[in-house]
């Protein structure tokens, strides 16, 4: 599939609220809607790549898919889990990182501390798994009427689950992101028409994390997030045309190290230090693990299949 730079920049843009969210809930109260863009993201960009390959060769490769996938997460996340045992971190919070339930661990109570962000990470992780057996099995002019109904019943079953279940699984469970994954799976294969107005999207979607009312405990913020989640919507959309100011080497390059920067941020930030001396370790930590760790898996994986490297969309 044809990479689209403003794509990563919408990343960098989604990640660098993420970040702020971390740093000053006060300041970005509802910053955890930049993990909606996140997933609407996924969802688009591991979609068209599946469909992409289904039309080309009338298969999945899974088992390059779930390869690609593992090389793209695991060392990176190995390596920050590794550092937190060095810290003294318990082995269960390591057990639930690596397992890759750590977002269920969270609703059953358990306090993974610095590790409490890779909640997103199980998420994606279940994603990455089932989706492309998903793909392999629907014909490609059932995609879209398919694909469609699977994101209504998902959004309609967060609807019914902000109700039924607990704040906390609504936030975390995998079963009830699925909406905003799937709204970008949607997006991927309907392709529909962008709307005029998706121009003012993003700083629409920005506007709303400004606001307060969307940073409470309550169930406020659980139906915030459906605005959130068309916003996100929207903004793929208008990312999309190609606008240039998304696809400058500043957020290109922040989308790039996205991963490790989102990994390192929150163990930094959560840390009895100063903040600039926690942004500095953070920004030293990605680095490093983008060259020393991410990059060379890249490389190695690339010269195994001869081919040039690649990185996976997450």
């Amino acid at each position: 599939m044809r990479r689209i730079p403003a794509l990563d920049g919408l990343r960098a843009v989604a990640i660098a609220v993420v970040v702020g969210y971390h740093i000053d809930s006060a300041v970005v109260p509802a910053g955890h809607y930049g993990v909606s863009l996140f997933f609407v993201l996924s969802g688009y960009a591991v979609t068209g790549s599946l469909c992409a390959e289904m039309d080309r060769t009338g298969r999945v490769d899974l088992g390059s898919f779930y390869r690609q996938r593992v090389l793209r997460l695991l060392p990176a996340l190995l390596a920050v889990c590794l550092a937190m045992v060095a810290v003294g971190t318990d082995w269960s919070h390591l057990i639930a990182v690596l397992g890759f339930y750590a977002n269920y661990a969270r609703i059953e109570g358990l306090d993974l501390e610095r590790l409490t962000h890779t909640w997103f990470i199980a998420v994606i992780a279940h994603f990455y798994v089932l989706w492309p057996l998903a793909i392999a099995a629907i014909r490609a002019r059932h995609r879209t009427r398919i694909v469609g109904g699977l994101a209504l019943a998902a959004i309609a079953w967060r609807a019914i689950a902000i109700e039924v279940m607990s704040p906390g699984w609504v936030y975390n469970a995998t079963d009830t992101n699925a909406a905003a994954l799937l709204v970008g799976c949607y997006l991927a294969v309907a392709r529909p028409t962008t709307w005029r107005f998706a121009r003012w999207s993003v700083p629409a979607l920005l506007a709303l994390m400004l606001v307060p009312a969307f940073g409470s405990t309550g169930t406020t913020v659980l139906w915030g997030g459906f605005v959130a989640l068309a916003l996100s919507a929207l903004t793929v959309q208008y990312a999309l045309t190609g606008p240039v100011w998304l696809a400058n080497r500043v957020l290109l390059r922040v989308a790039e190290l996205s991963f490790g920067l989102y990994l390192w941020h929150y163990v930094f930030i959560r840390s009895d230090i100063a903040l600039w001396l926690a942004l500095v370790l953070t920004v030293t930590a990605t680095t490093a693990s983008w060259y020393l760790l991410e990059q060379p898996v890249l490389r190695w994986a690339a010269r195994r299949k001869g081919q040039a490297r690649t990185l996976p969309a997450l």
